[in-house]
């Protein structure tokens, strides 16, 4: 921010609520296998060694049918998948996508966040082209990756990361949902606890046996603590923290917090950001048949900040290419 420029909360006004897109690749490195060598497509590929000590680093959709992970032990993978073909990495290849993707990307907007090679958040509230919905953004980045790398990509909007992340995964592959300001707190009450960012196989576990199975359970724990005045049940770290995810805390703004800036690095974020094995996890989608618009009332022109009050049903907009969108998000 340049001297004598003020924000709106310095003048006392609302800030703008975020825009923010989570881009995930799908299923990156076995679908770069796939694309270099035309013999692998529709068959079910692992990336990573196929020895008895081989770990399987990404798998194609074609193999997680079968049950095939990211992080399974290579045996595993063959033992569920006899006809697995595995292929070896090439990091080099893959590093060179990501940085067309993420260049992709910065056309956009300064305001990008890797998280590996095949995701990342972007901050596209005041976008460089002057576009405004950030539903229509993530449509022509996904159109863009399509074109110039011949691969797919999923994203999701909404107006913060943890929604945005969560949104990404909803229709995939090759999909798009939208979660607007007003749906957020109903959408997250009925999410999984073991879909919440964070949230691990273990942690999950903890929670299961304590009967918070949902964001909504989640959400009754918080405010337990808060008339309790401490957690109810150590070990399950913050059940404040998590659930506060769900609600209206925004991103980093502007030369702060974690987004990059235009020149690429990262604040408060250590170079694991690129040398994660950006394998895509595996989420439940939602019914193929479950749509709606993303251009309805209670958008970010309000700037108000949405809370768990605020509630509306939860309509996740499933687009491909071409398809229509707009309106506020």
């Amino acid at each position: 921010m340049s001297e004598g420029e003020t924000t709106p909360e310095d003048r006392g006004e609302a800030p703008p609520t975020r825009k923010i897109i989570h881009v995930d690749m799908d299923a990156f490195f076995a679908s770069v296998e796939q694309r270099d060598n035309p013999e692998l497509r529709g068959k079910p590929v692992a990336v990573g060694g196929s020895s008895g000590r081989g770990v399987v680093a990404a798998a194609s959709y074609e193999a997680r049918k079968f049950g095939v992970r990211s992080a399974m032990p290579s045996v595993t993978a063959r033992r569920l998948c006899p006809d697995l073909v595995f292929c070896k990495s090439r990091f080099d290849v893959y590093r060179e996508v990501s940085q067309q993707i993420r260049a992709i990307f910065r056309h956009h907007t300064d305001l990008v966040e890797p998280l590996s090679l095949d995701e990342a958040y972007l901050d596209v509230t005041e976008d460089k082209l002057g576009i405004g919905s950030a539903t229509r953004i993530a449509e022509l980045i996904r159109q863009e990756i399509r074109a110039k790398t011949r691969l797919t990509a999923s994203a999701g909007v909404s107006y913060n990361k943890f929604l945005a992340k969560i949104a990404s995964d909803q229709n995939k592959p090759d999909g798009l949902c939208v979660i607007r300001p007003g749906e957020g707190a109903r959408f997250v009450a009925e999410l999984p606890i073991r879909r919440f960012h964070g949230v691990g196989p273990k942690g999950a576990e903890k929670m299961a046996r304590l009967g918070i199975e949902t964001g909504g359970d989640l959400r009754a724990q918080a405010q337990g603590v808060d008339q309790a005045g401490g957690p109810e049940h150590p070990g399950i770290g913050d059940p404040q923290q998590t659930c506060r995810q769900g609600r209206s805390a925004p991103p980093a703004r502007r030369g702060a917090g974690r987004l990059h800036g235009a020149g690429g690095d990262p604040v408060g974020m250590g170079a694991r950001g690129d040398q994660r094995d950006g394998a895509v996890r595996r989420r439940p989608p939602c019914r193929r048949g479950q749509s709606g618009r993303a251009d309805g009332g209670g958008g970010l022109a309000s700037g108000r900040p949405i809370g768990a009050g605020q509630i509306g049903p939860c309509q996740p907009w499933q687009g491909r290419a071409g398809g229509a969108c707009g309106g506020a998000l």
